[in-house]
């Protein structure tokens, strides 16, 4: 699978600021039946039915299953995952140092406190 089929689906989508692939398809260590992982970015949220339009072109274009997924409601730790090991296949500089700064906000302020709070969950299904 290439990247440049589903940059082609991407750029029949104007609605679509920014988007990344992600997952072992972008580390390169994807098998023959890996999904895509794929997040993506709107002006306004995706309703259900564009995300399942979208998971349709993107599945038809590459032969493979879709996961796709919306960045507004995408948070940490995957958030982070995306810009460390996610390639991006749209958007310019600025929209993905905006996604960068939200994500160095929400790591910041409210990682610790999600950390903690799945701690004292495991330790709670442990016990």
């Amino acid at each position: 699978m290439s990247l440049e089929k589903i940059q082609s689906v991407l750029a029949e989508h104007p609605e679509i600021q920014l988007a990344y692939l992600f997952g072992s398809m972008a580390a390169g260590s994807a098998t023959a039946t890996s999904d895509a992982d794929i997040a993506v970015q709107t002006y306004s949220p995706l309703t259900v039915e564009a995300k399942i339009s979208l998971v349709e072109e993107i599945a038809i274009a590459t032969g493979r299953p879709v996961d796709l997924i919306d960045l507004r409601k995408t948070g940490e730790p995957l958030l982070g995952q995306i810009l460390q090991h996610g390639i991006r296949l749209k958007g310019d500089d600025t929209l993905h140092a905006e996604l960068m700064r939200r994500h160095i906000f929400d790591s910041e302020d409210f990682l610790p406190y999600v950390r903690r709070m799945l701690a004292e969950r495991r330790q709670s299904w442990t016990s």
